[in-house]
């Protein structure tokens, strides 16, 4: 299904369970599933549109050095810059998310009463290789080290959440809960603490590390154009706006903020369906209400 159409599909299927005290765990969990298979190419979406401002931070550099030129006293060459820090994360978060997708289009079809269709994708193991390996890549570019302990769950989560609808086609949708639950918490945490749970921590601290040093590149560089009088105020101008047209395209830096709030909603929906109640149906309306928000900043990119 679209994203647009998911962003506006998921509050209605919110809305459509509300009122129940208590309502069946089925027809919650397809909301579930369903929403979870949404974040899979909203959160892939996010972390490519990242990777996009990094790499026009480095042309910037490029750019700006070039345009100072050694006759200012400066050097030609850019300054070195840091590591692609949303590349590396989306090492990490692709397989990671692909197998939660894989779990989620499970316990869907399981919740709607009809087969486990086999996954097609690559194995769980598989995912959790390249995940691995991207924790290196991580750990290079933003300097972030993941805990052992939450590197080793969160590497076996993605491997068994990938797996489970094959080895569960048959089970009770409380049975995969259950068997799923600590996988679900395992990736959630790990992959918070790659994005970074506050926003001066791992990647996102990278990335707002490289956006404010942009900025501070960009204003020397506009003191330096508006102080120099060869040039005319059509051509300062026409500088001083493109300057600004570049902020402005800049991705939200709610970007980040919107993955970890997401992944806190998703833990908190699955617990909240696994222990039944009347806490089931909002906690996974506030996850719905998380994959929308991702779901349309993931549009807001695409626009742009």
């Amino acid at each position: 299904m679209p994203l647009r159409r998911l962003v506006l599909v998921l509050p209605l299927l919110a809305a459509a369970c509300a009122g129940r005290d208590n309502p069946p765990p089925a027809p919650l969990a397809l909301r579930l599933g369903t929403a979870l298979e949404a974040a899979d190419p909203a959160a892939d979406a996010v972390i490519l549109r990242m990777d996009g401002f990094e790499r026009l931070a480095r042309r910037e550099d490029a750019a700006i050095a070039f345009a100072a030129g050694p006759a200012r006293g400066r050097a030609a060459a850019p300054p070195a810059a840091p590591g692609a820090a949303a590349e590396a994360a989306g090492q990490v978060l692709m397989p990671a998310f692909t197998a939660l997708g894989d779990y989620a289009h499970g316990l869907a079809q399981l919740a709607a009463g009809d087969p486990v269709s086999p996954r097609t994708g690559p194995a769980g193991a598989q995912l959790a290789r390249a995940a691995e390996e991207g924790l290196g890549a991580v750990q290079a570019a933003s300097g972030t080290v993941v805990p052992a302990p939450v590197r080793s769950a969160g590497l076996a989560g993605i491997a068994a959440l990938s797996d489970l609808p094959d080895r569960m086609a048959g089970a009770a949708v409380p049975a995969m809960l259950a068997e799923a639950a600590p996988h679900v918490a395992a990736v959630a945490g790990l992959l918070r603490t790659v994005i970074g749970a506050q926003p001066g921590q791992g990647t996102r601290g990278a990335i707002r590390a490289r956006r404010e040093g942009l900025d501070a590149l960009h204003d020397r560089f506009l003191g330096a154009v508006a102080a120099d009088r060869r040039l005319g105020p059509g051509e300062r101008y026409a500088i001083w706006r493109s300057v600004a047209e570049l902020r402005e395209g800049d991705p939200a830096p709610g970007s980040f903020t919107a993955l970890v709030e997401m992944l806190d909603r998703l833990e908190a929906a699955h617990a909240a369906l696994l222990a039944g109640g009347p806490g089931a149906e909002p906690a996974v309306a506030g996850f719905e209400a998380a994959v929308a928000r991702l779901a349309a900043l993931a549009e807001a990119g695409r626009r742009g």
